[in-house]
């Protein structure tokens, strides 16, 4: 019994030992198995022809900012329906190019038909029964005039008798009192005739004066009736400016209200590129900062005349004005590309931009060797990126040349070689 014991006690320490060994052993292996995958190879290899090359150069280099966008139109004519109406045709459709008299489409409204109507129909007898008060006043204004002139002659056959009584009446022939009967009736035709005199004058001015407020009434009705028949021409949508028909929110057949949207047309002579610019390049621009307009088709050039104050979605809005010929093709929403040019970087070092790297940063980028056989990873600092090119702050010098295409496979080695 206590040899068997003493066996055991012997065996288990042994078998313990043997365990701890063996776990020790699986770890090393294991972090050498690590340590030895995390270490950079240096024997990949790659054609010349996968790779894109670039020297550094070194000269004066113009700073510029650029973006992409759209052109503008910088005069627009939104046409609306002038009254309550329905879609009766549409004639053009949004693209085409349009003149001023170009017809957009008709609208159908009989109610304003027969409102036209009427306002002709009251026009016309209001002129009427003009033409009849200026014939009846007309006949009113002569009868005082015939009154007038009988009062005249009475007056004048008073005077006669008065002067022929005047001689009889000294003869003692003619009594005083006939002599004072003749002379008062005589003053009385003569009072007579002043006081139909002034009701002649004011007749002919009352006449006037109704005939001028009749006239203002015809005026009101002819305005009314022009206002009508103004919005039945405008029935029919012209599109007032040479330009392109932007848009049309409205369909055949659809009822619109008096303001109501139908059209918006563009004009293609005058118009301005929008550009979108990140905000950190957006702050090195200014108002007067010349620029180059890249329509697909022709470059032109143009100037900066407004910046939106409000950042959107990181970028910033820049209004430019073309100021050189735009080609026949360019339209109001023509996708363009702009570049503002915001300076000159005197003596600066640049290479063309490699792929992902980012301004103002340090990164590796694989440096040819003077065989050019081999590329080994350089840290350089970078800093502004001026077009194609990116400015090189430190880690590079001129005629040096650099992997510029995209070498993130291989950034986990020191070394490329390259083979023709």
């Amino acid at each position: 019994m206590e040899t068997i014991s003493m066996d055991i006690k012997k065996a288990t320490p042994v078998k313990k030992n043997s365990w701890v060994k063996r776990s020790v052993f699986i770890a090393g292996a294991l972090i050498f198995t690590a340590w030895q995958f995390n270490q950079p190879s240096s024997d990949s290899t790659v054609a010349r022809s996968e790779l894109r090359v670039a020297a550094v150069q070194k000269s004066d280099l113009p700073f510029t900012v650029s973006g992409f966008g759209k052109l503008i139109s910088k005069h627009k004519r939104l046409l609306t329906a002038p009254t309550r109406a329905t879609i009766e045709e549409i004639l053009v459709l949004p693209g085409t190019q349009v003149t001023p008299d170009t017809i957009i489409m008709k609208l159908n409204n009989p109610d304003l038909l027969l409102q036209v109507n009427n306002a002709e129909m009251e026009l016309a007898r209001h002129h009427a029964s003009l033409r009849e008060l200026i014939i009846n006043q007309k006949s009113d204004y002569l009868a005082h005039q015939a009154i007038l002139v009988q009062i005249k002659a009475n007056l004048a056959a008073a005077e006669l008798k008065v002067e022929a009584q005047a001689s009889l009446a000294k003869k003692g022939i003619v009594s005083s009192i006939d002599f004072k009967r003749s002379k008062l009736a005589a003053m009385q035709l003569a009072e007579q005739l002043t006081i139909e005199q002034q009701r002649l004058a004011h007749l002919k001015n009352a006449h006037l004066e109704k005939i001028a407020v009749q006239a203002q009434f015809a005026k009101q009705l002819d305005a009314n009736l022009a206002l009508k028949k103004s919005l039945q021409a405008g029935l029919v949508i012209h599109a007032d400016i040479e330009g392109v028909l932007q848009s049309m929110p409205v369909t055949l057949g659809q009822s619109v209200t008096a303001g109501e949207q139908l059209a918006l047309v563009a004009s293609n002579k005058t118009m301005i590129a929008q550009l979108k610019i990140p905000e950190r390049d957006a702050q090195h621009i200014a108002i007067g900062h010349q620029a180059e307009i890249n329509t697909r088709s022709a470059l032109v050039r143009g100037v900066v005349n407004r910046i939106d104050p409000v950042i959107t979605n990181g970028s910033v809005i820049i209004d430019i004005d073309i100021t050189g010929a735009l080609p026949v093709n360019a339209r109001p929403e023509l996708k363009v590309e702009g570049k503002i040019e915001i300076g000159i970087l005197n003596d600066a070092l640049y290479v063309k931009h490699p792929v992902g790297v980012k301004a103002n940063s340090s990164s590796q980028v694989f440096t040819l060797l003077a065989s050019q056989q081999t590329a080994t990873l350089r840290t350089m600092k970078f800093g502004r990126v001026i077009g194609n090119n990116i400015e090189l702050l430190s880690g590079a010098s001129e005629g040096e040349q650099f992997i510029v295409s995209d070498t993130s496979s291989w950034l986990s080695n020191h070394t490329l070689t390259i083979t023709d």
